[in-house]
């Protein structure tokens, strides 16, 4: 048996049992790209069936042991060999019984001898195009069940990042908690299979006492370990069908469905007394945080809607909180301590005094924002409000993609542009400069995030903004400075305010730096989701961008 090369030919299988008509066929047949293969008898042709892939096999009718029609016969009984084409090769008889046997055997065609080497040529032509034609096909059929898997792969991804979307359009970004607005949603559902069914279903509504304290101690990355603590906290003391959510701020509420308002008050009782007991710590600072809690059941206290369950159990939490804090509450109409009832009114005029106050430092927190940015204005003229109006409008885009309250996109719009004014007026020489970086100014830009924060603290106002402004350099993989910090112990805003900051630099003019494309700069955000950038705010940005038409995808 002849042993092929290892090119990439087609291979065409010679049967004869003269070795000087496989000499004669193999001259003729002789050029590029074609592998001749050669074989004395019937057995040796079918073992290099099983060997090789043959375009066309060009066989001898007369030969001993085993006959052309007996190979063919025998090829054609298997399945891997049957669609091989078949030229009979002979000298004997051109009677129509010979030719009809070597057709009923499997050939397709009968070359009788002595050959014409024209016709040889021409018709081993036709069959090698079949070949060739067959294996284009072959390769686009699987190029094609390739794209198939990849279009389905792709389609897998979608399906999950849209669940992965989904699943964050209602859920708080820190905590993990159902959000407010899908609060309502669920509560409006509970409440209507409560009173479909006749069942009974109480509400919980949860303040941390004095937060805003352990901010101002501890710092806003400490307290968001608390805020995530307690949501953990919450959930281990709930039944997996007792939905969660984070109402606002340091406000929390849980429904407890098929529940009454003495199995609410255990529930809280138990979560009450161990945030009583049990410290939140970051492994740095530790502290006690109590909470107040607020109840109201549907039986008990027969609200009509979903809003008035919540609005009771709200009500209740204020009187825990006038009574002192660390306490546990029921809605009552009508409260039977006529001591009680004559502090109500109190609470409620200091509640009125503290919003009417908190609205007059609002105010003023808005004027010293004003000044700082017409300060800077003038500074930086138009390239400077370009590019924080663009920052204010991403934040914005982001904000309300996450849901997240009014209040708190102001808050992070507040420090972006306090960020911006302060980098306009006091870092312009650096940041405009295209020369090489001397180690001081270095040193004043890696100070950035102290000094605006450091401005902040001229007004206990601006506690809130503190922490982006001190924190949007930190990085995702805990990289970044002032303090290192990882993950979701960055703030959410720094986090969003470095991501968008960021972009907006990427695609503006800059003296120093090359202006670049939406498209390279969005797989520059890609490159660093999960180093610099939180990865699933990038994709929230991406798609965006997308949605309004700047990213193509």
């Amino acid at each position: 048996m002849e042993k092929p090369d290892n090119t990439e030919k087609i291979n065409i299988l010679l049967v004869d049992d003269r070795p000087e008509n496989l000499l004669a066929l193999e001259t003729i047949l002789k050029r590029p790209g074609l592998n001749l293969l050669k074989a004395l008898s019937g057995n040796e042709a079918l073992g290099m069936l099983l060997d090789y892939d043959f375009a066309l096999i060009l066989l001898d009718v007369q030969m001993p042991e085993m006959d052309g029609f007996e190979t063919a016969e025998l090829m054609r009984g298997n399945e891997e060999t049957r669609h091989i084409p078949i030229i009979f090769v002979t000298a004997i008889s051109k009677e129509q019984k010979h030719v009809f046997r070597g057709y009923e055997a499997g050939a397709v065609d009968y070359l009788f001898k002595p050959l014409d080497p024209d016709i040889l040529q021409s018709k081993v032509n036709i069959f090698l195009e079949l070949y060739q034609q067959k294996k284009t096909l072959e390769e686009l059929t699987r190029k094609l069940e390739q794209t198939v898997k990849e279009l389905e792969t792709g389609k897998r991804v979608i399906e999950e990042k849209n669940r992965i979307l989904s699943d964050l359009s209602i859920r708080d970004g820190l905590t993990g908690l159902y959000n407010h607005r899908h609060m309502e949603d669920v509560s409006t559902q509970e409440f209507i299979r409560a009173s479909r069914y006749q069942t009974d279903l109480s509400c919980l509504l949860m303040d941390l006492d004095y937060f805003k304290k352990v901010n101002d101690t501890f710092g806003h990355t400490f307290g968001d370990v608390v805020l995530k603590e307690f949501s953990q906290r919450v959930k281990r003391n709930l039944r997996s069908a007792d939905p969660a959510f984070r109402y606002g701020g340091e406000e929390f509420m849980v429904l407890l469905p098929h529940t009454g308002i003495e199995g609410a008050r255990q529930t809280a009782e138990k979560l009450r007394a161990y945030c009583e007991t049990n410290p939140y710590t970051d492994g740095t600072s530790s502290t006690i945080v109590t909470v107040s809690i607020g109840l109201a059941s549907v039986k008990e206290h027969d609200p009509q809607s979903a809003g008035d369950l919540i609005s009771y159990a709200d009500t209740a939490l204020y009187r825990a909180k006038a009574e002192g804090r660390n306490r546990i509450v029921e809605y009552l109409e009508k409260s039977p301590d006529p001591v009680s009832q004559e502090e109500i009114p109190v609470s409620n005029d200091v509640r009125y005094f503290k919003e009417q106050l908190s609205a007059v430092l609002d105010n003023t927190k808005t004027a010293s924002i004003a000044s700082l940015h017409l300060l800077a204005k003038n500074r930086g003229g138009e390239v400077f409000e370009k590019h924080n109006r663009r920052v204010r409008h991403y934040i914005g885009l982001m904000g309300h993609k996450l849901l997240l309250p009014p209040s708190i996109i102001e808050t992070f719009n507040r420090a972006a542009l306090m960020h911006n004014s302060f980098k306009s007026v006091v870092l312009e020489s650096v940041t405009k400069s295209s020369k090489e970086l001397t180690g001081e100014n270095r040193a004043r830009i890696e100070d950035d995030p102290y000094a605006p924060a450091e401005l902040t603290e001229l007004f206990d106002f601006f506690s809130d903004e503190r922490s982006i402004l001190l924190y949007h350099h930190e990085n995702f993989d805990g990289s970044g400075y002032p303090e290192g910090l990882d993950g979701d112990r960055i703030p959410i805003g720094a986090r969003i305010f470095a991501l968008v900051d960021a972009f907006v630099a990427m695609t503006s003019d800059r003296s120093y730096k090359e202006k670049l494309t939406v498209e390279r700069a969005s797989i520059e955000l890609e490159a660093y989701a999960g180093k610099r950038f939180d990865p699933k705010l990038v994709s929230i940005f991406l798609n965006i961008i997308a949605e309004n038409g700047e990213l193509k995808i």
